[in-house]
């Protein structure tokens, strides 16, 4: 081989052998979905959910209650961290995090959900619709007979649901989860653990967001 065609032969290799480690690279960093599993298993705890800030809202304002919608199946109960309703959408810190009840009342992260805001995301992001993991999140309209509210009584958002947590068949980014029930919420609600979540209270203002009545199925 002569010296010239050994040169290309060399270049030719290193070019290939960075390509391959940049291709590399890039398909060994963690995936957003990847990111957010590890960020949030810590969640599985709901002592550790409440000291960052996550908690079920009081009793009479909305989304206090399981939420479920027949035969589409279930959600579950939203701790809502009321310091992340902004604008700002980032896969390692959903707004809410969704809780499953067993039948003996016992809750189990299921699922993260991410929310904005219509008229906050509108305002800031004229013209698009949020979006993360690739998926555009759905739009929550108000509702005939709630006065310019949605059907939870709160002001229209954008949510995601993400099933990291629990197999949904309906789909990973669904909001409703059939093999998710809500027969064991009475329960979950009278336990000390679900109760307890009152460490994780919102905030006055963010209250303010919710002050309204969540019915506890949605038909």
């Amino acid at each position: 081989m002569t010296r010239s065609k050994t040169y290309l032969a060399a270049a030719t290799m290193a070019i290939v052998a960075m390509t391959s480690l940049a291709l590399g690279t890039a398909v060994a960093r963690p995936s957003d979905l990847d990111a957010a599993k590890a960020a949030t298993g810590r969640f599985h705890s709901l002592s550790v959910a409440g000291h960052a800030g996550y908690g079920l809202p009081p009793a009479g304002v909305p989304l206090h209650e399981c939420i479920s919608n027949g035969s589409l199946g279930a959600m579950g109960f939203h701790y809502i961290n009321g310091n992340l309703l902004d604008t700002t959408l980032d896969p390692t810190k959903p707004e809410a995090l969704v809780y499953t009840p067993d039948a003996k009342g016992k809750l189990h992260l299921g699922a993260l959900e991410f929310v904005v805001f219509q008229d906050a995301w509108n305002t800031a992001h004229p013209g698009t619709m949020p979006m993360l993991f690739g998926q555009e999140f759905m739009p929550v309209d108000p509702a005939p007979g709630h006065n310019g509210l949605t059907v939870f009584d709160i002001p229209p958002f954008y949510m995601l649901h993400v099933w990291l947590w629990n197999s949904n068949p309906s789909g990973l980014f669904k909001p409703w989860n059939p093999s998710v029930s809500c027969a064991g919420a009475a329960a979950a609600l009278g336990s000390r653990t679900a109760s307890g979540v009152a460490n994780a209270t919102l905030a006055s203002a963010d209250v303010a967001k919710f002050a309204c009545r969540v019915p506890s199925a949605v038909g």
